[in-house]
């Protein structure tokens, strides 16, 4: 996702008193001399930001980031991305996916992501778009209209046993984005583990339950269940040729709007809370060159569990 440099036009004034920043020189000179001496600063490096981040209690980032540091050089295809050439769900390789993670029971703590949950559910799992998507994935699993089709796996005590994986090779029928762009976060301070693991990403919902014609040959669907889930890729690939920001990092974590006073981006430095720190202004290009360099950085496409809500009534399925 391309987004705004969040430090462009930042208010210096609003820098609380101990905060200030120091800037790498190549050299300074004693006035009373006739000599210059040299001062390096090196800044923190991308392979201490999984440290960074748990010790911000991001958990979940910390480790997608370790994941992605320390795989194999891997470029997600473009086509994968949008949905061209992509591997249906259960074929997709263990190795470019991450199903075990992201758990919904978590991430639905969050109001913005339970919000975008309640709405995917009232407003999109049985809308006329999602409805129609139901009808072609009906069609596909060999279902002639004819009768009557449960369709759907259940365990022993009658509730949903499929994976988000499965859902999305067979029942997915519509989805929601969630969240906003890196700019917007940094701006409102809401900048956490959910945005470090997932940034914007989608919710996915599946539906399954009985579906059936009368003597018409009107269809009809009688919905069970609906399965809510994550579907995302883990990438560092740049958009449109713009260089994704991904903000100031130093030893303890990502600096907020509040703390970042910088509209350059060669800082090195900051002294905050009268505590010097390393730091780095992160770009999604520093690990593209750490893949070139390395040989490793492997995308991943990101999958939750599945949070699963019964539901009721009957619905006009359209088939023709």
């Amino acid at each position: 996702m391309g987004v705004k440099n969040p430090y462009a036009g930042f208010n210096s004034r609003t820098v609380t008193q101990d905060t200030y920043i120091v800037r790498e020189l190549e050299k300074t000179r004693y006035l009373d001399k006739g000599n210059y001496s040299i001062i390096t600063i090196e800044p923190i490096t991308i392979q201490q930001i999984p440290k960074a981040m748990s010790r911000m209690g991001w958990k979940r980032s910390a480790s997608f980031m370790t994941r992605w540091l320390n795989s194999p050089a891997w470029k997600c295809p473009e086509s994968w991305k949008d949905g061209r050439e992509l591997p249906e769900g259960m074929y997709i390789p263990d190795q470019h996916c991450d199903d075990t993670t992201i758990k919904m029971s978590w991430l639905i703590g969050y109001p913005r992501v339970a919000n975008a949950v309640t709405k995917l559910l009232n407003e999109r799992a049985l809308s006329p778009a999602a409805l129609k998507m139901t009808a072609k994935r009906l069609k596909r699993l060999g279902w002639d209209g004819c009768g009557a089709y449960t369709f759907g796996r259940k365990n022993i005590l009658g509730r949903p046993s499929m994976s988000a994986r499965e859902l999305e090779q067979n029942y997915q029928n519509n989805y929601l984005g969630v969240g906003d762009n890196f700019t917007l976060h940094l701006m409102w301070d809401t900048l956490d583990d959910v945005f470090g693991s997932l940034g914007t990403f989608s919710l996915k919902v599946g539906v399954i339950g009985t579906a059936y014609s009368d003597s018409s040959k009107n269809v009809f669907f009688e919905p069970s269940y609906a399965g809510v889930y994550v579907k995302d890729f883990y990438d560092f690939n740049n958009d449109n040729g713009w260089d994704q920001p991904l903000g100031v990092w130093t030893e303890d974590g990502i600096l907020t709007r509040g703390q970042s006073v910088i509209s350059i981006p060669n800082i090195k430095t900051i002294t905050l809370n009268k505590k010097t720190m390393k730091c780095a202004y992160v770009f999604n290009s520093d690990f593209l060159k750490y893949r070139d360099k390395t040989g490793r950085g492997g995308d991943f496409i990101v999958f939750s569990d599945v949070y699963w809500v019964r539901l009721s009534g009957v619905y006009p399925l359209p088939w023709g």
